[in-house]
């Protein structure tokens, strides 16, 4: 296989393009924000009452618009980082996070296991065996075990959003832990991995970019790391 290839230079049609798809990306999430909070404000106003009373479908909607928010939250994130943009992560907004996040999965765990597969497909992947991860099969065999009429509870929720294959919810949870792993560190100084790993004797390593080393956070012993290029421009 060649290691050649061409650079072709954008032209002004393709960076509208690309305007445009970003563009798309920041409406879609002020789109699902604006969902998320209507059916919010709809299912609270003059409601009294436990949030569990509150109608399986309204329930249902508010989660998804939820999810979908979160989802489209992190793509802006990635695209402000790509533009240079990005403002960085602060504990109080990873605070907000954390809560935002954690109160749409106490509404999930509302819902019947039934009601929340039908919010929720799950992905139709099936070669999960093959590359030793969770598809269409194991989830469903995960779900075999439960009750599909009765609330799924909000730490049964936990666990079951390990099992369960579907990208949004896949995205949405890793968007909640690393916002917990964030205020960890800032309690502790570790992150909720790197104590993990270090509990069970396993080096951690922290790298400078800028410098091109990597500390072993145990030792202290610093390796320097290589830099390696696959790009050969061709003239």
């Amino acid at each position: 296989m060649s290691s050649k290839f061409t650079v072709i230079n954008s032209t002004d049609e393709d960076k509208n393009k690309e305007m445009d798809r970003i563009c798309r990306i920041a409406r879609l999430n002020e789109l699902w924000e604006r969902q998320y909070l209507s059916a919010l404000e709809r299912v609270c106003t003059g409601r009294i009452g436990k949030i569990s009373e509150v109608p399986q479908d309204e329930l249902a909607k508010i989660g998804l618009a939820g999810i979908k928010y979160i989802c489209s939250m992190r793509d802006v994130t990635r695209e402000n980082i790509k533009l240079g943009i990005d403002e960085g992560k602060t504990l109080a907004g990873e605070q907000v996070r954390f809560t935002v996040i954690d109160s749409i999965f106490t509404i999930l765990g509302c819902l019947t296991l039934r009601n929340f597969v039908t919010a929720f497909p799950i992905d139709k992947r099936y070669d999960g065996e093959k590359w030793e991860c969770i598809d269409y099969f194991s989830t469903m065999k995960a779900l075999s075990k439960m009750n599909w009429d009765k609330p799924i509870g909000r730490d049964e929720l936990s666990e079951l959003l390990w099992d369960y294959d579907n990208s949004d919810l896949r995205h949405a949870y890793i968007e909640f832990t690393t916002a917990m792993s964030a205020i960890y560190k800032a309690q502790t100084g570790k992150g909720i991995m790197e104590k993990f790993f270090e509990d069970r004797g396993v080096p951690t390593y922290t790298i400078d970019k800028g410098i091109g080393i990597m500390k072993n956070n145990q030792t202290g012993d610093i390796v320097k790391t290589q830099k390696v290029s696959h790009i050969q421009v061709v003239k």
